[in-house]
């Protein structure tokens, strides 16, 4: 009989000790569409949501935890940040911040008003955590270098086959035609309760990129401060009221869309509509179709 061989063990990552290796963990979720949100270093609430649905995903122990199983799953981050060198092309997109509607309609794209949003947009995460990462960095011109999370080999999504929006977790879940899970994204739902569609939805229709219609009926007390008694349409871009990506439903005037206020997905109320962060609206309504079902859940 021969000799037994011994099978080499998988070695675990080490939990992360500090923002920066959290970062790390947090972008490789990004880059498997667990979104956290924003990239901030932070293991909160929506971390721990994005590592629970891709341990249900991968069917793990729902721990909620970036436990040695959960790791190992996961892969290493690899280079889990970037360096990266300001252009003049992203300092062409920083434009001033428009006081009010009337003016918002009268600009060419509603794009970013600081270099740092632009680039915490780029890189999913927030501007507070990228001066952490830049600390000696205080003046961004063309040809600033800098890191950033590292969001290259991102997946892409593959046709969704249907949306489940969970109010009490404030996650959106994107299925595909197989019915597996293959996206866990943060989501603003209604403050008023009442608001909340209790009914099937599907989706009526999508938007990439969208302009944005300011109704003087809607919007009283906005028009009543500006004197806007007619209806005006804003541009697009990352600014815009909805982002940049809209996907209407079939119930009149509700839709799941992007934001300009990334950092307060899930912990700020709507309207009525659900929100994400840009990206995650952007990389859903490139795989969405009309018709597709979605379900609303307490």
């Amino acid at each position: 009989m021969g000799k037994e061989v011994r099978r080499a063990q998988p070695i675990a990552t080490d939990r992360p000790r500090d923002i920066i290796e959290m970062g790390g963990w947090q972008a490789l979720l990004d880059r498997l569409n667990f979104s956290c949100g924003t990239i901030d270093g932070h293991f909160a609430k929506r971390s721990r949501r994005a590592v629970t649905q891709f341990q249900i995903h991968r069917g793990l122990a729902t721990t909620g935890e970036l436990d040695i199983e959960t790791r190992l799953n996961l892969g290493k981050p690899g280079n889990a940040y970037v360096d990266y060198t300001v252009t003049e092309a992203d300092l062409a997109r920083i434009v001033p911040r428009p006081k009010g509607y009337l003016e918002m309609s009268k600009m060419a794209a509603l794009d970013y008003h600081e270099p740092w949003e632009m680039l915490a947009e780029k890189s999913h995460s927030t501007p507070t955590f990228l001066r952490q990462l830049n600390p000696a960095v205080t003046n961004i011109t063309a040809g600033t270098q800098l890191t950033l999370p590292n969001l290259e080999g991102t997946r892409k999504l593959p046709p969704v086959g249907r949306i489940v929006i969970i109010i009490s977790e404030t996650t959106l879940l994107a299925f595909d035609t197989n019915n597996k899970v293959i996206a866990c994204f943060p989501c603003s739902i209604a403050a008023d309760k009442t608001k909340v569609p209790n009914q099937p939805l599907t989706v009526a229709n999508i938007a990439p990129n969208p302009n944005y219609t300011f109704d003087p009926k809607v919007l009283t007390l906005a028009a009543q401060q500006e004197g806007i008694t007619n209806k005006l349409i804003l541009p697009p871009g990352p600014n815009n009221p909805v982002g940049t990506a809209w996907i209407g439903l079939s119930l009149p005037g509700y839709g799941i869309h992007g934001t300009p206020e990334p950092e307060d997905i899930s912990r700020t109320g709507s309207h009525g509509c659900f929100r994400l962060a840009n990206w995650n609206a952007t990389k859903l309504v490139n795989a969405v179709r009309p018709g597709i079902p979605v379900e609303v859940v307490p």
